[in-house]
């Protein structure tokens, strides 16, 4: 995954964000990045996918990896259109049988 496309802040908020997490968030955050590059592909492409959804996820000022599905969907614009949003049905999917939160957590700056 080439996270060159994040700014060296923005790196260093993701693994403070990693730390601060409980294991079970973690196995949540790989999981569902699992499932989405199972239907992207592990290409450049679908890597590329994760990587603009981390950098949202930062903007936002997300406090846990966890909400990673919940950002799916505020991808612009990608030329795997149907795919993405196959995704993001397979992630729902997958946090309403975790009981996982529907809204993001966010820290308060």
């Amino acid at each position: 995954m080439d996270l060159d496309f994040l700014d060296d802040e923005s790196k260093a908020d993701l693994v403070l964000v990693w730390k601060n997490m409980s294991e079970s968030d973690k196995a949540h955050f790989i999981n569902q990045v699992a499932l989405a590059l199972s239907v992207w592909g592990s290409e450049e492409r679908g890597k590329q996918i994760v990587v603009e959804i981390l950098h949202l996820m930062v903007v936002n000022g997300t406090s846990t990896l966890a909400d990673f599905g919940l950002y799916i969907d505020r991808i612009k614009e990608n030329e795997l259109g149907e795919k993405v949003k196959r995704a993001s049905i397979i992630i729902e999917g997958y946090r309403i049988k975790n009981s996982l939160s529907s809204e993001p957590h966010q820290e308060l700056v």
